[in-house]
């Protein structure tokens, strides 16, 4: 079956709140997400988490799966497991396009806990404002390299590694290598 596009969340958001006379400031005061990450996301500048796409579809009252491109079916009340196909994965391209998140947690604990398989193209960069105040991110890297930096500190991962860091200050991950690098990412909010 034939890989999905990647939905223009920054375009599709900017269309909705256009379409409820909502400016970016009156947005931003509902959804909780500030106006210069909201201008970001809608300029595909930035990559938004789970969590800000959740507040920002709360706000303007749709499906973050509509938002997403997802179309989960109902399942049998008898099923004990589900099975969400590769191609019904939701995804999140990074502002450069060079990175790819594929959305593996249930959009049900995205206030707790998300978590996502990460592709990064050579010289991908995932750079991220601050998630709230306690949030932290678990980055464990199964193929390539990768380097994390926190405002104070920065680290260089290979395949294996696992860095845990707090994310409630700016952040980055970045590909230098001449390979694509691959690693899983969790992020948990107290």
């Amino acid at each position: 079956m034939a890989q999905q596009q990647l939905p223009d969340i920054g375009k599709t958001i900017k269309q909705l709140r256009s379409a409820k006379n909502l400016t970016l400031d009156q947005l931003a005061e509902s959804s909780g997400v500030s106006k210069s990450m909201l201008s970001q996301i809608e300029r595909n500048k930035t990559n938004p988490t789970v969590g800000t796409l959740w507040s920002l579809t709360e706000a303007l009252n749709i499906d973050i799966g509509d938002l997403l491109g997802a179309s989960p079916k109902k399942n049998d009340i008898r099923d004990n497991i589900t099975v969400i196909k590769s191609h019904q994965t939701p995804e999140i391209q990074s502002a450069d396009g060079l990175c790819t998140l594929r959305i593996l947690g249930p959009l049900n604990l995205v206030s707790k806990v998300e978590w996502y398989e990460v592709n990064m193209e050579k010289g991908g960069l995932l750079n991220s404002d601050p998630h709230s105040k306690g949030t932290q991110e678990h980055l464990t890297v199964l193929r390539g390299s990768v380097v994390i930096s926190t405002e104070d500190e920065e680290k260089i991962l290979e395949a294996g590694d696992t860095a845990r860091y707090n994310a409630d200050c700016q952040h980055f991950i970045k590909n230098n290598e001449e390979w694509p690098a691959q690693a899983l990412l969790i992020v948990h909010t107290p």
